[in-house]
């Protein structure tokens, strides 16, 4: 049974090059988020990057991990969101000290903000860097996307009542076989398409139908909408991840903790699941792994 809040919806904008994705974000937040005692500015700068990361991984033909991941020498030292090929969500935070009177984009100004694209046939992940230009997540990340990329985008990211939802649109490159396009009438489209959306998405209630609520946005628009997906809470920590993590870090240092604290325990961030590994079993990982060099 899916959960009515949740979906995310491919649609195009009919007889034009302009493709969007409308998300909507309830349950998934608030699993992602219930082991974490987070206050609100940031609660919201995190539904707001994992908004983001559904949209942004919905544009993409993905087979991996896409993860926007914001780092700052402020309070806020660590928000991350990261969405994967079936829409399987996560977000964890980090911060020091009194935050709570911090407006949200002022969390985030003096940081790096960089995405990370994990293809599952690709030997290394691309890696980019987002500058900090821009009044909040949705307005950085239509900066990166023109400059990187070069596809005009436009994101709206807003949230109500512990809903969140999110609109990205995007002109898709300008084909110059397609010389029916009349490429004036493309680029008028495009600027009533974000005009109508600048004007009214932030004024919709997110509890509507998504159809209702692109309907009210592009009243004089013709939408062809698409089954929805639906995303969900996903954690990608397992003991078998865990286990190369203790191998990655080394027998002699697996061996230092132990002394020091008769057991190694791994905690996950993001989805508060803990690892515990005793003496006998750590040394059963490290003489598993000498077999497998052997052979």
């Amino acid at each position: 049974m899916h959960n009515s809040e949740d979906t995310l919806h491919r649609f195009i904008f009919e007889n034009t090059d302009i493709r969007g994705n409308y998300v909507k974000l309830n349950h998934t937040i608030e699993e992602a988020t219930q082991h974490q005692a987070l206050p609100q500015n940031i609660h919201i700068a995190l539904g707001e990057l994992m908004v983001a990361s559904s949209l942004l991984a919905s544009t993409l033909k993905l087979d991996g991990s896409l993860t926007l991941q914001i780092q700052t020498n402020g309070p806020l030292k660590l928000l991350i969101a990261e969405c994967n090929e079936n829409l399987g969500i996560r977000g964890t935070v980090k911060w020091n000290g009194p935050i709570e009177s911090i407006a949200p984009i002022d969390l985030i100004k003096e940081g790096h903000f960089i995405i990370t694209l994990i293809q599952k046939n690709a030997k290394t992940p691309y890696q980019g860097i987002v500058p900090m230009e821009g009044n909040s997540i949705s307005e950085l990340l239509e900066n990166y996307m023109l400059r990187s990329e070069q596809i005009q985008t436009k994101l709206w990211i807003h949230s109500q009542e512990n809903i969140f939802h999110g609109l990205l649109i995007q002109k898709l490159p300008f084909n110059s076989s397609a010389e029916a396009l009349d490429h004036e009438a493309m680029t008028s489209a495009w600027e009533d398409i974000v005009m109508s959306a600048d004007k009214s998405f932030k004024a919709i209630h997110p509890a509507l139908e998504a159809s209702k609520i692109l309907q009210m946005i592009f009243s004089s628009e013709t939408i062809r909408l698409y089954d929805p997906s639906y995303p969900n809470f996903a954690c990608s920590c397992s003991k078998k991840s865990v286990e190369n993590m203790l191998r990655l870090i080394g027998k002699k240092e697996c061996e230092s903790i132990i002394e020091e604290q008769s057991s190694i325990t791994i905690h996950c961030d993001f989805c508060n699941e803990c690892y515990k590994y005793s003496e006998d079993e750590v040394e059963f990982i490290f003489n598993e792994s000498e077999d497998s060099i052997k052979h």
